[in-house]
């Protein structure tokens, strides 16, 4: 396992991450899935390589070997991205985040606009507070959300609910212990993934890379990884419809842990907004489309393709 780069924010916390590709090249930030680390983005390295690009993946508070943050919101953690890029020294920067790194997104699309020069949501969440969005989830995500009350006060965001704290226990416990041909099985039995993925992870290599950003995001306990995950079923504390930045959606139509309704959501309601479909593909589309995904991107460094 590559060792983390490590940056000390004001605060006096750790963020930790993983940089690929040219160090010279283009700065983009990369925000992994939930649960997940910034390892997810060594799928990455060979397309930041080619392409020019110097991708940065932090591990978020608590996940991976970044210090947790009690209470921190959504909103609160681009603060973090932006003392990140001027440490770093990047004036702009693109962003990506694939699944629960989709929510980053937007919360930075929305705080951290003018540093922007792209935003690249890549089988992301959407807001799942809205009713409709609900059915479409899997039993488990369902079963979350709809039993999710909003934290609003900080000594409520204090703490993460029994509720997901056992869950993710029993999550972390797996991933730790179990052969990674094991731990694959379980997901399949859960009916978590669409065949699609499966058939991704039925190679090795692809299965220990899941495993592993998994196994990573346990690194501290179960404490980041579920209060993480809570963020992402409560109230975002920002609308859709607030987001002005040019957002570009790329999603699978058969992904089940992240329903492609997701997508076609974010895309009715972000006034700005270009959605890519990826036919009969699943959760880890981006695994293989990294030179399409990063070509798009290019285009719009040029002003093509904004979605207009």
């Amino acid at each position: 396992m590559p060792d983390p780069e490590v940056f000390t924010l004001e605060d006096g916390r750790r963020l930790t991450y993983q940089q690929v590709g040219d160090p010279q090249g283009q700065p983009v930030f990369f925000f992994h899935g939930s649960p997940g680390s910034r390892l997810e983005v060594l799928s990455a390295q060979a397309a930041a390589i080619a392409n020019h690009w110097n991708i940065i993946a932090p591990d978020r508070p608590g996940m991976g070997q970044s210090d947790f943050k009690p209470g921190y919101s959504l909103l609160d953690y681009t603060n973090d991205i932006r003392e990140l890029a001027d440490g770093l020294g990047f004036d702009t920067f693109g962003i990506m985040g694939h699944s629960g790194g989709g929510a980053t997104v937007l919360s930075c699309a929305y705080a951290l606009s003018e540093r922007l020069n792209f935003a690249l949501d890549l089988g992301g969440w959407a807001p799942v507070m809205v009713s409709e969005l609900k059915t479409q989830m899997t039993p488990l995500d369902r079963f979350f959300a709809e039993r999710c009350v909003p934290q609003r006060s900080p000594n409520q965001r204090n703490t993460t609910p029994l509720l997901f704290q056992l869950p993710f226990t029993l999550l972390g416990l797996a991933v730790k212990v179990l052969p990674t041909a094991t731990f694959i099985n379980l997901l399949h039995q859960s009916q978590y993934f669409c065949d699609a993925d499966y058939r991704i992870l039925s190679d090795p290599e692809s299965a220990n890379a899941l495993v592993q950003t998994v196994r990573e995001s346990f690194h501290q306990g179960r404490v980041g990884p579920a209060y993480d995950a809570l963020l992402r079923y409560q109230d975002w504390g920002f609308d859709l419809a607030e987001i002005e930045f040019p957002i570009h959606i790329f999603h699978g139509t058969d992904d089940i842990s992240a329903p492609y309704s997701f997508a076609t959501y974010k895309h009715h309601h972000l006034p700005n907004s270009q959605l890519h479909t990826y036919p009969q593909e699943g959760h880890f589309f981006l695994w293989f489309h990294w030179e399409d995904i990063m070509a798009i991107a290019s285009h719009l460094q040029q002003g093509i393709g904004n979605g207009e």
